[in-house]
């Protein structure tokens, strides 16, 4: 069980990759980890700026980004990133040291490694080569506290060193940060990676793991958890590397609590939980939910449904789509927001209903105040789940993208919103959408297109009017 899924690209070259190729397989994960990284960091600066001006300029290298991914340019969708965010604070070209000091990144040999470890292996690669002369050895930096710190002028890529691991002391665990900095003439550019250092990691790794293979049935949400985190921290320790930095010490910290048999997910808890809802005595889905402070049970709180694009996880609306921004809303409002994992499936959606009905008997959640929007995949999956289930859903929003609708009486009075971007390759499905809605009898549809807009700002951009549908449902 992996806690973030893989793009689209990677899934296809992974499936080309074989057993005989690891490294191949390392390089991929690793360059999806970049990756993400560098999405989050743009996605920062977006929410910054406000001038359509410069966001227009940005969007300009971020339309390049969807056909760089699903053709394995990988290094270049790392350098329409970094261009895109460059345009966001200046009109002029970035200078070749600034791409430079951009084009490089860390990769560490592990992301959980024993207490006892007293060096971590990291390798120093680049992305992508900037056009212009190379400048002279850049400076670089690791360090996980200033007590402490490493600099070295590599003259060539890819180029591997040891960094001094803190010593754990008396702590069974920590997520650390391992800070990252290149400085190339007068450019500076800073970055982080997550890491976990976990006291006895085998031993209590592997008494995780025979504890969870001896049960007959995953009965409770805790014990679909705890299995899921056995299965995912194995990965870890084996050099798995995640889509997105994951607080691995705190995992196994809660997992082997959850082993007590009580409950450990509950609304006295508020914020942003990993856990897997059980959905039969084998089966679980991976879902990451936001938890406001002080729900009551005497007054039920909304529930929004997110179903993400294709090839990504339960961690996109809470960390991509515009920084988080989804989380923001419903924090505001008091709303619980439950992020599901979908995998790479057209065909259907994770089983909501059921995963609704198992966080019910934890969280006061309004039955008639369910929200759901999707993106792309997860746009068709919303009016998959909207036909089969037309009486759990209180209002609908799909952005980029669409889905069959032969018979449209289970949307006649649902409101449902739709949205897409005027550069989105997905704008054809959305308009499609609308038409058979509309053609079919359905009474309060919000169709809008968003100029200059693309597949991967859409949510963002569209959020405002999703909540408005939503708010106006909620009343």
């Amino acid at each position: 069980m992996r806690q973030f899924g893989t793009s689209v690209a990677v899934i296809l070259l992974l499936a080309s990759t074989s057993a005989a190729e690891p490294r191949k397989a390392a390089e991929v994960l690793a360059q999806r980890y970049e990756l993400g990284q560098r999405l989050k960091r743009f996605e920062q600066e977006w929410e910054k700026q406000d001038n359509p001006v410069a966001r227009k300029r940005a969007l300009a290298h971020v339309q390049k980004l969807t056909e760089q991914f699903l053709t394995l340019q990988f290094g270049e969708a790392a350098r329409s990133l970094d261009l895109a965010g460059f345009a966001l604070t200046s009109d002029e070209e970035p200078s070749v040291t600034r791409q430079w000091a951009w084009s490089l990144f860390a990769v560490p040999e592990l992301r959980v490694v024993d207490g006892k470890a007293q060096e971590l292996t990291v390798t120093i690669k680049q992305f992508y080569v900037p056009k212009g002369d190379v400048p002279k050895s850049p400076e670089v930096q690791f360090w996980f506290t200033d007590k402490q710190i490493t600099t070295l002028r590599p003259d060539k890529f890819p180029h591997t060193l040891k960094v001094p691991l803190p010593p754990l002391g008396e702590f069974v665990g920590l997520d650390r940060r391992l800070y990252f900095m290149v400085e190339s003439g007068r450019e500076i550019r800073r970055s982080a990676i997550g890491i976990s250092q976990v006291a006895d990691l085998d031993a209590r790794l592997a008494a995780l793991k025979k504890t969870v293979a001896s049960w007959d049935a995953i009965d409770t949400i805790e014990k679909a958890t705890a299995r899921d985190r056995a299965e995912l921290l194995t990965e870890l320790v084996g050099g798995f590397a995640p889509e997105t930095d994951l607080p691995a010490a705190d995992l196994l910290k809660n997992a082997e609590t959850m082993l007590d048999g009580n409950p450990f997910f509950t609304s006295a808890k508020s914020g942003q939980f990993w856990l897997s809802v059980p959905t039969d005595a084998k089966k679980s889905v991976p879902t990451r939910i936001f938890v406001p402070r002080g729900l009551d049970p005497k007054k039920p709180a909304p529930v929004v449904v997110a179903l993400h694009g294709a090839g990504g996880s339960e961690n996109l609306f809470f960390e991509g789509y515009g920084a988080g921004q989804l989380v923001t809303e419903c924090r505001k409002r008091g709303w619980v927001l439950v992020a599901t994992r979908s995998g790479l499936n057209f065909s259907g959606a994770p089983p909501v209903p059921a995963i609704l009905d198992q966080l019910a008997k934890r969280y006061e959640l309004d039955p008639k105040r369910v929200f759901v929007i999707g993106h792309s995949m997860g746009a068709t999956q919303a009016v998959g789940l909207v036909r089969q289930h037309p009486d759990r859903f209180a209002a609908v929003a799909v952005l980029s993208g669409g889905g069959p609708v032969k018979d449209a009486k289970a949307f006649a009075d649902l409101p449902f919103f739709i949205g897409a971007g005027e550069k989105d390759f997905a704008l054809t499905s959305a308009r499609a959408l609308n038409k058979a809605l509309v053609a079919g009898g359905a009474k309060n549809v919000t169709y809008k297109e968003y100029p200059h807009v693309e597949h991967m700002v859409i949510v963002r951009e569209a959020l405002a009017d999703v909540f408005a549908v939503f708010d106006k449902r909620a009343k």
